[in-house]
Order: C-alpha cells, then structure tokens, then sequence
C-alpha cells in the first residue's frame, strides 16, 4: 500500500522552505523535492547583470519613440473629429505637420523665459496664419492642438508612475533578490529618467498655456468671424455637394462660407458687392451666374437652419440685397450680350466692306 505523504523540508542556512513528496510506494521508497522557483520579475532582474554583457550596443529602449497603439488610436479619432468638422478630412497630413511644426517651438532655447512667453503666443498664430488663411481654419487647428497635447501629457503622466515603481523596485535589491550594483547602476539611469519626463511634462504644460493664448487673443480678435466660420461651413458643404457632387466643386467649402460670410451678411451696399464680384472676375474670370446661384442657395439654408447666423429681420435685408445683386447681374450679362452683338455687326459690316 502507497504511503506518500507531503513533507516541508527547511533549506540549512536560509529561513526559506522547500515542498516536496516522500514515502512508500510498490514497496520503493520515494523522494521527490520540489524547488521553489522565482517568479518571472525576480528571475530577469538576476539574469539581467550577465544578459546586458552579451547584448550588442544599440539604442535604448527608453530613448525610442514608442507610441502604443492606443496612443495613436486616440489621436487618430481628435484629428478625424477637427478635420472633419471643416470638412478637412483630405488635409489629415496637413494638420498633423502644424502640429508638430508648433510643438517644436517650444523647445527652442529662447522661448523658455518667463519675459518671452508673448513671443511665442505670437509665433504659434504667425505658425498658423501661414498654413491656414482662414480665421475659422485657424481656431480649429487650435482646438485640434489643445486636444492632441491633452493625450500627449497624459502619457507623460502614465509613464512618470511607471518610472516611479522602477526606481522603488530597485531601491531595495535584497527584497527583490537584485544584485547590488545592478541595482544601483538601474536606479541612477531611471532618476534620471525621471528628471528628463518632469522636465518635459513643465515644458508641456507651458506649451499648453501659449496654445490657450493664442486661441483667447485670437477668439478675442476674430469672435464673431469665427463663429460664423463653424455656422456657415457645413451649410457650404451641403449647398456644394448639392450643386456639384461629391469632389466637383472648384472651391472649398471654408473659402465658398468665408465669402458669403465676408460680402454678402456684411453688406451696406448691393452696388458694392457687385463691384467687388467685378473686381474678382477680372483676375479670376468667374462667371457671375455661378456665383449669385450659389449664395442664393446658401442663403436659403442659412435662413431655413435651426441656427442661422443672423436674426430674420437683417437676413430679410440681405435677401433684398441678394435680389437687387442678382438684378445687376442681370443687366451687366444683358449689357456684355448687347456689346458683343455690336461688336460682332461692325467687325462684319467691315469685312463686306473691304471685301467690296
């Protein structure tokens, strides 16, 4: 009959104990030790000391530019989110490089005082204006910015606890079972670590300060243009896709809204709006058919919308100024007709003449 029984046996020298089987079994005695084995973490820190000797000398680890994938997914959705918003989505790159064009100013040596701080609220909107004309495009790629900086500064602040824990870990070698001068050598590397992400999380957090400057000097400037840029744009969108599909339209929703935003809810004047419109064709040579057809249509939704940009009684006056607009149109179109009808006659009265 088997007699095994589990024993616990305790290792000479140490305060450690071993688990292990022993007895009779078939008639055969039996003893069988079970070692204890270190755990996965105490294991590489042992083995780490010789492993580091063997490698070859590459770059590391920590000095990498890893972003983890929900990282990326994030920042992928908030540039999807602000580019879309303008229906900007075809410039997903573009808005990807202001950012990082800003993000570089602010490890510049010079802006890091306290008295140059205006400076680089001003380099950050000179950045913009460069790239964005529009004064909408430019709140948004702000808003965009802001955004992206929050997930940014939240990985710095998730990997600041994690050096945290891998400088507590090597502070005390004997109760990890980590050699000692690994230990050490470990622990001054991830302090220093540490130095470098709380410098770097300041620096962040100053960059964010400059960002909400920018964004509030420019809001302050540009308030009213601004929110009619993000009323207008969709509406723009929709009165294009209506009138040439999806990618036929010559222009963009935001210049198509900047323009029914700047000329026609900002006019004094009917006169002055076709002049401007004539003073364009000459450069542009935009038909005016095309043109009044479409901030007529824009207009229509602007006034139909949950939302319109202006109250009933001032959109009432920029229908009536649309109408007068329209009937300039009318007769400058008539006019041109008749001009070259004329021209026409007397170019073939002179050549039956000649010809005579």
């Amino acid at each position: 009959m088997a007699e095994v029984k589990k024993v616990q046996r305790s290792t000479g020298g140490s305060d450690k104990s071993v688990a292990g089987v022993q007895g009779i079994y078939r008639g055969q005695p039996v003893v069988i030790v079970q070692d204890s084995s270190l755990s996965a973490i105490q294991l590489a820190s042992n083995i780490a000391g010789f492993e580091a000797t063997k490698k070859k000398l590459r770059e590391p680890l920590l000095q990498r530019h890893i972003v983890s994938k929900k990282v990326f997914q994030e920042k992928e959705k908030v540039l999807v989110n602000y580019t879309e918003r303008l229906g900007q989505g075809k410039q997903s790159r573009r808005y990807k490089e202001v950012y990082a064009d800003l993000a570089r100013q602010r490890y510049k040596p010079e802006y890091r005082s306290e008295e140059n701080q205006d400076a680089l609220r001003d380099i950050l909107l000179y950045k913009i204006a460069e790239n964005f004309g529009e004064v909408t495009e430019q709140d948004n790629i702000l808003e965009y910015a802001l955004a992206t900086h929050a997930i940014e500064r939240e990985t710095f602040a998730t990997e600041i606890v994690q050096v945290k824990k891998m400088i507590e870990f090597f502070s005390n070698p004997p109760a990890n079972t980590v050699n000692v001068g690994f230990a050490n050598s470990e622990h001054m590397k991830w302090t220093e670590k540490l130095t470098a992400l709380e410098n770097s999380l300041q620096t962040s957090d100053s960059f964010k300060t400059q960002l909400l400057c920018a964004r509030e000097l420019l809001q302050k400037t540009h308030k009213q243009e601004i929110r009619d840029g993000y009323n207008l744009i969709p509406k723009a969108a929709a009165v294009l896709n209506q009138q040439y599909g999806d990618g036929g339209a010559t222009v963009s929703a935001v210049s198509f809204a900047a323009t029914y935003r700047d000329e026609v809810l900002s006019m004094t004047n009917p006169l002055d709006v076709f002049e401007t419109f004539i003073r364009r064709q000459e450069k542009k040579r935009e038909s005016f058919r095309p043109y009044i057809d479409s901030m007529i249509a824009l207009f229509g939704i602007d006034m139909a919308s949950a939302n319109p940009s202006r109250s009933q009684e001032e959109l009432q006056n920029v229908r009536d100024g649309l109408f007068r607009i329209e009937i300039c149109g009318q007769i400058y179109d008539s006019i041109g007709t008749l001009g070259r009808n004329i021209r026409r006659m007397f170019s073939k009265n002179i050549s039956q003449n000649q010809s005579q």
